[in-house]
């Protein structure tokens, strides 16, 4: 038996055979509040409404059950980004000639990545310097997840990030609630190789279906840069992935506010 109260914060129990913890509801999914190493989502609760092959394979399918009420998906951070899968790790020896790099000056390398993927209409390319790396990669390892609200209409569609081995993977939230079904809608990988020698990590992000545009794409990865460099917008990340009875969303909406520096990112 499931039990949800929806009183503010919103807390539900699982059943022990699913070997999950107390959860607590926010913006729509159910987060663990000790660490189990497992992520357990209620589905129908949300508001949110080229260079092939570099994000080829499909995540598992989570394990689901049902109650009387909505189906609950459980499935492990380490499932869904898998080796291989959408998101999942990858070596920059797959798309580029790293020999060739390493006789390159960072500044030439920038070059080169930026120019290779300009005008690619699924393509997102960047480079960031070796500390945005190792302050983003630490920040992420340890608060993984992250909402990110963009404007459809009149109104908004809620997508969320997950993070592991340098690779971010976005999708809806309506679509994390079912569990995914191994959409991705956009796989971005931080390649660290030229760290070393170059000081210098470079960015590529792959637009996967058709729900997002690549100027939608630029800004939702700079509002994950920001989210993860800025400490005030950190400490709301750390507030979701660390203190879930502290985040309230109607907070994050109003102090956060995520709609106006998506547009703010729009005019810069």
């Amino acid at each position: 038996q499931v039990f949800v109260s929806f009183a503010r914060p919103r807390i539900g129990t699982f059943p022990p055979s699913c070997k999950c913890d107390t959860l607590v509801w926010m913006a729509g999914v159910f987060v663990p509040l000790r660490s189990t190493g497992r992520l357990c989502v209620a589905v129908g609760r949300g508001r949110s409404i080229a260079q092939p092959g570099l994000l080829r394979a499909s995540a598992p399918q989570p394990l689901a059950f049902t109650s009387a009420r909505r189906t609950y998906v459980i499935g492990s951070l380490n499932e869904a980004l898998a080796k291989g899968t959408p998101g999942g790790a990858k070596k920059l020896s797959d798309m580029a000639k790293v020999p060739m790099l390493l006789k390159e000056s960072p500044t030439r390398v920038r070059e080169i990545w930026l120019e290779q993927f300009r005008g690619k209409e699924f393509v997102v390319a960047g480079t960031m310097a070796s500390d945005e790396y190792h302050t983003i990669r630490a920040n992420a390892t340890a608060c993984p997840m992250f909402l990110l609200p963009v404007p459809r209409g009149e109104g908004y569609m809620n997508m969320v990030w997950q993070f592991q081995n340098d690779s971010f993977m976005y999708q809806p939230l309506e679509s994390f609630q079912q569990g995914g079904s191994g959409r991705i809608d956009l796989g971005v990988v931080l390649f660290s190789e030229l760290l070393e020698s170059h000081k210098l990590a470079l960015l590529h992000g792959e637009l996967q279906s058709g729900l997002l545009s690549n100027a939608e794409a630029v800004r939702m990865i700079r509002y994950t840069r920001e989210a993860y460099l800025d400490p005030i917008c950190f400490a709301w990340v750390q507030k979701f992935n660390q203190r879930a009875r502290e985040f309230h969303y109607e907070d994050f909406i109003k102090e956060f506010m995520p709609i106006e520096r998506w547009h703010a990112m729009a005019s810069s």
